[in-house]
Formats: C-alpha cells, structure tokens, sequence
C-alpha cells in the first residue's frame, strides 16, 4: 500500500520544480503594482537592493532603473562551495515596478582546487541525465529558486514601507 501511495506522489513531487526558464535558462521576470509615485518607488528600490542582495556591485543606474550583479551560496558540504552569481535589473514604472534576474551562474569549487564555472543553460541540461546527477541538480534548483523567491518577497517589502 505505502509502495502504491509512493508511486501515485511520485509524478507530483516532480512536477514541484519551479525554477523560472526562458529560452534554457534561468530568468525571472515580473512586475509588482503599487500605488507609490515612480520617483518615491526607486528612492526604495535604490536604498533597499544594496542592503538585501548579497555581494551587490552596480553596474548601471539611470532615473527610474539600477542595474547590477549579486552572489549568493549555496548549502554544501564544507569540503565543497557553490555559489549562484547572477544579474538584476529593477525599473520603477509610473504603476509599481519591474524586475529581472537573468544571466544566472553557478561556480563550483572543491577547497584549495580551481573553480568551475557553469552558465545555468548547462545546469539545466543536467536535469535531462539519469541517476545521481538529476537528484543532485534537482537540490541545487530548488534552493536556487527559493533563493531567488525570497529576495524578491523581500525586495516586495522593503518597496512597500519605502
């Protein structure tokens, strides 16, 4: 009975994935609506999105965008880092704002080796193999993206108390 419950839940577990792709890879992409003037919207994009992206380094700002790269890492075991390294572009409009995660990538790193740096297209091919690596690949996607949901979750309010 238990093997037959395990079998029926089985394709739903797999289905759970929810890492965000556009053309094999990794984005994400929205807008958010709020009330705010657009001026009074980035003044809290700009002052918030240093303070909660990890390693923030700016690479563009104009009146109503900023555009820059963060770094993130990810659960390992200490012998092992991995980080997710990855572009954001967030753009107050005249209703709320947009935001875009895109050129995502992964480094991996055994201590005191060379690092090997993966864009996410090939992370993403992995999960198309069979065996150990599909498991493995799917644990790295799913902190990813949660990853990924939170900053934007926390992006949300830190705009809204402005």
């Amino acid at each position: 009975m238990k093997i037959l419950l395990l079998c029926l839940l089985l394709p739903v577990f797999s289905l759970g994935q929810t890492i965000h792709t556009k053309d094999d890879k990794i984005v994400y992409e929205g807008k958010e609506k709020m009330a705010s003037p657009a001026q009074e919207i980035f003044n809290s994009i700009e002052k918030a999105l240093p303070k909660i992206v990890d390693s923030f380094h700016q690479d563009e700002l104009s009146d109503h965008s900023i555009k820059g790269r963060g770094e993130f890492r990810l659960t390992t075991p200490y012998h092992f880092i991995r980080t997710v390294s990855y572009s954001i572009k967030i753009s107050a409009t005249s209703n709320g704002y947009e935001y875009l995660i895109d050129s995502v990538i992964f480094k991996e790193q055994e201590r005191g080796e060379k690092p090997v740096t993966k864009p996410s297209k090939e992370v993403l091919e992995d999960m198309e193999e069979t065996g150990k690596i599909v498991g493995d690949t799917e644990k790295i996607l799913n902190e990813t993206d949660m990853r990924f949901q939170k900053l934007l979750a926390i992006l949300k309010k830190e705009i809204n108390q402005g």
